[in-house]
């Protein structure tokens, strides 16, 4: 009993920790925190743009559309215009992969409940900005695909890889397409499984079948980069969740945070008399830069020599992403062997070639600051996006740009939907569960998962959904040589337990 009791303390401790460190996730905990998940969600489409639309928008919207008929036709781009245009807001939740990760499975089922549940023919599209600018060995596994089965009592945890992980560039970003050769070394591997009894014969064929359907296909191969494949492939894989359930899931379209930022800059801001192009080009803007953007994450520290100054650099050749640093007319890294002229002519170029990426500073000021679109984020980037937001008025504030302090103001910056799981898969007969991966979600279907996850999404609250992610923000908001061994020693269950979410989680799939 003591022992339980002290289990609930440090639960209560780690929360407290937690919260210290993340303001505003404290603040919305207070004020959100016992609403359940869809009717927390409904936030999402409250935020209605105002017709006409202002010029600022349509650049962006125009923009989006180029994109989405690029990758995908012309109708889904109309549909994406038709739908911005009215609700103004994306999601940037979620590391450009495959829609595999449970975090981002979890984050975009609930935007796709919020959409249905909102019950307006326009909202065809959970539009997902994710970010590029992930190595392929992040945890969330953007190289492939990973799913569970068990056997001889054992939850196993099988990897799909498309690349080797020495595989150049190391940046999602900037990776190469996956070939033919890719994806047969993938059957020839999960052969490997099924030889080896790791996998059923059943499983083995569904996956094949879903490989031959998705990834080894002929348009897919012809895409240019990854992301390409990416954003075709989740397309067409997020139509796979549910196809039992008579529901018809938004459309997920899928592009990259960075790509449009890249695309708005050079449209519309390389010549043009903006606040961006002041940003860039106007060497009296450095000091403004960096007295409100130090230290704010995902900017750049000149103090701990962190983070880069509105870019990240990746020339041919390179395995590895590295800083650049403002000098008089250059952006230069760190032992000046590179170099790029501060011109409209040099960034244009190098854009282009996608040898300079914008950090997360000059995305979310192009995207929400400036463009005012609303992106829905994970527990990180409410605090952070806020930060930016803030530091970003009292700039303009200082310069006299009313119009852009206006703009900025109207942003929301705090709404969340990462981090919050509700898609858990059943085993050992279902007296156990765990997260459930994308694939999971497809080949362990049946045809009341998806009221299942609804009753899930309707019966914990956004406070009770965040609990089990305590220990991973705890570690990622101190210090390793600040951690408390007892408060990251809590497990995912004992923590469901002492929330009470083991009594209201139930699985949507069951193997």
């Amino acid at each position: 009993m003591n022992n339980e009791i002290e289990k609930q303390e440090n639960f209560k401790l780690l929360k407290q920790k937690v919260l210290e460190k993340r303001p505003t996730l404290k603040n919305l905990l207070h004020e959100e925190g016992s609403k359940n998940l869809l009717e927390y969600s409904n936030k999402y489409t409250e935020q209605i743009s105002q017709q006409p639309i202002s010029p600022r928008s349509q650049e962006f919207i125009d923009t989006m559309a180029e994109v989405v008929e690029e990758r995908f036709d012309k109708i889904i781009a109309n549909s994406v215009v038709e739908q911005l245009k009215k609700y103004y807001f994306v999601s940037t939740a979620d590391h450009t992969g495959p829609i595999n990760s449970s975090y981002f499975v979890n984050s975009n089922l609930i935007i796709s409940a919020a959409l249905l549940n909102k019950n307006d023919s326009i909202l065809k599209n959970n539009i997902v900005l994710s970010c590029a600018k992930v190595s392929i060995e992040n945890i969330s596994f953007p190289r492939g695909l990973y799913f569970h089965n068990y056997i001889n009592g054992i939850l196993n945890n099988h990897r799909l890889s498309f690349f080797s992980s020495h595989v150049k560039p190391s940046l999602v970003y900037n990776l190469p397409p996956y070939t033919k050769e890719n994806i047969d070394q993938v059957y020839i591997n999960l052969n490997k499984n099924l030889v080896k009894k790791e996998i059923s014969e059943e499983l083995y064929n569904k996956i094949t079948d879903l490989l031959k359907d998705i990834y080894d296909r002929p348009d897919v191969y012809k895409a240019k980069t990854y992301c390409e494949q990416i954003s075709k492939t989740n397309f067409l894989l997020w139509k796979r969740f549910f196809p039992e359930n008579r529901v018809q899931l938004p459309n997920l379209i899928y592009l990259e945070l960075e790509d449009i930022t890249s695309k708005l800059i050079i449209k519309n801001h390389l010549q043009q008399n903006t606040i961006i192009n002041k940003l860039l080009f106007d060497h009296k803007y450095e000091n403004f830069i960096e007295t409100y953007f130090e230290n704010i994450f995902g900017s750049f520290s000149k103090q701990n020599s962190s983070g880069t100054y509105l870019f990240w650099a990746l020339p041919s050749g390179a395995k590895y992403n590295f800083q650049l640093w403002r000098n008089g007319k250059f952006l230069t890294s760190k032992d000046g062997e590179y170099k790029i002229e501060l011109t409209p002519a040099a960034i244009k170029e190098a854009l282009e070639k996608k040898e300079l990426i914008p950090n997360l500073l000059l995305s979310f000021i192009v995207i929400a600051c400036y463009y005012g679109v609303k992106c829905l984020g994970g527990f990180n980037q409410i605090n952070y996006l806020t930060e930016m937001k803030d530091a970003y008025i009292k700039m303009n504030n200082d310069l006299k740009n009313n119009h852009d302090v206006d703009i900025c103001k109207e942003v929301e910056t705090k709404e969340i939907c990462d981090g919050l799981s509700v898609a858990y898969l059943g085993y050992n007969q279902n007296t156990q569960i765990a997260l459930a991966s994308g694939l999971d979600l497809v080949l362990y279907n049946n045809d009341d998962s998806w009221e299942r996850l609804k009753n899930v999404i309707k019966n914990i609250s956004l406070e009770e959904s965040i609990s089990a992610l305590l220990p991973e923000i705890y570690k990622i908001s101190y210090d390793q040589k600040e951690w408390d061994d007892k408060l990251i020693a809590l497990t995912e269950e004992e923590i469901t337990t002492i929330s009470g979410l083991n009594k209201k989680i139930k699985p949507c799939c069951f193997i």
